[in-house]
């Protein structure tokens, strides 16, 4: 009996496939970078928040300590600024095929056990979600907060919260098989 060879998904492809199957338009590509800008200015707070909220959960906070239980500095900052260097690419809203495989390269890292974290298990997918999530919700709140016109607020936030979901596929896609 032979292997099947695996399935080789054209990651840029189904991006795409997604953008236009969610609706996402070029009018919301297009409010995504004109409010980029805003939601840059609180990339730290929004990933501080998370930080936060990743250790008031056991499970979640365990990629985040030293073998003693105690918070590693150093792996909490390599990865805050990863996240926050992710809300920077957002906010350009690219839909490139370098910015689809750098969403199932992440997706890959967090699947995988990579040299950063020798010996702790896959990242389990419902903390990705709930990132996404928390993510969404505080968008929302931001673009609320900042834009004068609460229609165009709203509007913006419906154009990231597909964003966001479009990109959640690629970012699990590691964990899933179609």
């Amino acid at each position: 009996m032979t292997t099947p060879k695996p399935r080789k998904t054209n990651w840029p492809d189904r991006f795409k496939e997604l953008l236009d199957f969610s609706g996402v338009s070029d009018s919301d590509l297009t409010l995504i970078k004109s409010t980029g800008p805003v939601i840059v200015k609180y990339a730290v707070p929004l990933t501080n928040e998370i930080y936060d909220r990743i250790f008031e959960f056991p499970a979640a906070k365990t990629f985040f300590v030293d073998a003693n239980g105690h918070p590693d500095p150093k792996r909490i900052q390599d990865n805050k600024d990863t996240m926050i260097q992710w809300l920077y690419y957002l906010a350009q809203a690219p839909t490139t095929d370098g910015f689809t495989r750098y969403l199932a390269a992440i997706s890959s890292m967090h699947h995988t056990v990579p040299s950063h974290r020798p010996g702790l298990p896959v990242v389990p997918p419902r903390f990705v979600i709930g990132t996404i999530s928390y993510y969404q919700t505080r968008l929302s709140e931001i673009l609320l907060d900042e834009l004068d016109d609460p229609d165009e607020a709203a509007k913006a936030s419906a154009a990231w919260n597909k964003f966001l979901m479009v990109s959640l596929d690629l970012l699990l896609v590691a964990y899933f098989a179609d």
